[in-house]
């Protein structure tokens, strides 16, 4: 008989599998953006994703009743509730600033930080409150970052950077490195979220 509760145990093995991946991608980056630190291409990030990925993936894969867990699940919450606060404090400079009502002509982007502080906010608490999800909490973010790098770094490969004339070939081969890992971490992940549904 079909159910719609969810099979808890069927998802923390797939945090379990997909975990050491993610620390493989992210390391993977962060090692090869230490060649192209200072160039146009670190004005991207890699760097700072390599070691998200990393520290997300070991959060997806530790168990947290241990003690490597609790370390990974607490790093998870700083994560979060940092990019929360940062993206809340975009908007002081309309809140407080000189020209307290002017959005500058960039209401949009002021919208998705005003609603990226509180998104950000809900998954660091709830992984500070309710430790055991903290594998299922970082899985979203792990595959939305990951499909982000894959596109965003394959585009930049392809195209440069905005105010930037060209890559050297050596950004372009690395920019095209993390998109090609990122697109086969999100491969196999599906595979394994594919066995993990048949089994």
């Amino acid at each position: 008989m079909r159910t719609d509760r969810p099979n808890l145990d069927r998802a923390r093995s797939f945090t379990r599998r997909v975990g050491p991946l993610a620390i493989g991608v992210g390391l993977v980056m962060s090692l090869l953006s230490l060649p192209v630190l200072g160039t146009a291409l670190a004005a991207a990030q890699p760097l700072a994703l390599g070691v998200v990925l990393v520290l997300f993936g070991w959060a997806a894969y530790a168990r947290t009743e241990r003690t490597q867990g609790r370390i990974a699940q607490w790093g998870v919450t700083l994560v979060f509730c940092a990019g929360g606060a940062w993206s809340l404090m975009q908007w002081m400079p309309v809140l407080w600033g000189p020209h307290g009502g002017d959005m500058g002509g960039n209401i949009m982007l002021l919208a998705v930080w005003l609603t990226m502080g509180p998104a950000l906010f809900v998954p660091g608490l709830l992984a500070a409150v309710r430790p055991g999800w903290t594998p299922l909490i970082v899985i979203p973010a792990i595959l939305s970052l990951s499909i982000a790098a894959a596109f965003g770094y394959g585009i930049v490969a392809v195209r440069g950077l905005p105010g930037v004339e060209s890559l050297t070939t050596t950004e372009q081969i690395v920019a095209s490195s993390f998109s090609a890992a990122n697109a086969a971490f999100l491969i196999i992940a599906a595979r394994r979220a594919g066995a993990e549904w048949r089994s």
